[in-house]
């Protein structure tokens, strides 16, 4: 990216985060350091964590998801490979390896039970970790979560993974608007040196996101499903109603999989429901909170 696009980009991030009262933390783990927003403790009984897609960040959650730290105490991570993260690419970066680093992070920076959120790969790593460690999460919430097998991928993506490409990431604005008809149910329209800026940065992470993508599937696309019955928490299983990525239909069987879980399908959007429909999403996960409390 040149200056002015990681000026524009920049700008737009740390409008987002003083409007919500978050700071830029790091850790350092084992093969690197990771980045993350936190803010103060407004209710310590309750602290979340965020744990974000394929190619996402930290700062990428939309305003209704960032807007929960002004009711909670929130940690957005950036998992490696992505964002501000660094990370030795040694170390690999399926969900497995990622899981590894988030263990440190979240032991040094988290007390007691807490809340877990994770959307696609980020879904994928918090089942992981909740299936690990179930003592230290009191509620999971998955939305769409990846590592479902191979039934539960859409007919792109399935063919994607099939052949030598891959339809996750972009480097022009014609590759990332195909992108987003795929993860969005209506696309948003943006134009100009937005669009531009936008293209630019997904130029520069690009590679690191294919190397996650073939991580992935060395690790096993089902990596998820046979550590389901190990995942003791109360979860909430949220899926965007159109959603292109993974199919809407897996979310019946994952249930049944699940020891102590509930579904809701989120209506009129895609893969990305905490974008399409941010206030539902939040609806959704603090009811979820409150009636499940122990």
């Amino acid at each position: 990216m040149n200056r002015v696009d990681r000026l524009l980009l920049g700008t737009l991030r740390l409008v987002h985060r003083w409007q919500f009262g978050l700071k830029l933390r790091w850790h350092t783990g084992t093969h690197g350091r990771l980045a993350y927003l936190q803010n103060p403790a407004r209710n310590p009984r309750t602290t979340l964590v965020m744990l974000h897609g394929l190619g996402a960040s930290k700062d990428q959650w939309g305003p209704a998801m960032l807007g929960m730290a002004r009711h909670h105490h929130c940690v957005f991570v950036d998992l490696p490979g992505h964002g501000q993260s660094v990370y030795e690419a040694g170390a690999g970066f399926g969900p497995q390896a990622m899981l590894a680093e988030l263990e440190g992070l979240l032991d040094t920076l988290v007390e007691g039970p807490f809340v877990l959120v994770g959307s696609s790969l980020g879904g994928c790593v918090a089942g992981l970790y909740a299936a690990k460690h179930p003592q230290r999460v009191s509620h999971l919430v998955l939305l769409a979560p990846a590592g479902l097998g191979e039934q539960a991928l859409g007919p792109t993506l399935k063919a994607s993974l099939q052949g030598p490409g891959t339809v996750f990431g972009y480097r022009t604005v014609e590759e990332m608007k195909r992108f987003w008809s795929l993860v969005f149910k209506a696309p948003p329209e943006v134009g100009g040196r937005l669009a531009q800026a936008m293209a630019a940065s997904g130029r520069s992470r690009f590679a690191a996101v294919q190397r996650v993508v073939e991580d992935f599937r060395r690790e096993g696309l089902d990596v998820l499903l046979e550590r389901l019955p190990q995942i003791t928490a109360k979860t909430l299983v949220i899926w965007g109603r159109h959603d292109q990525v993974f199919l809407p239909a897996t979310l019946e069987n994952l249930l049944r999989q699940l020891p102590d879980a509930r579904g809701e399908f989120i209506e009129d959007c895609g893969h990305v429901p905490y974008l399409e429909r941010g206030a539902e999403v939040v609806a959704a996960i603090t009811r979820f909170i409150a009636t499940s409390r122990v």
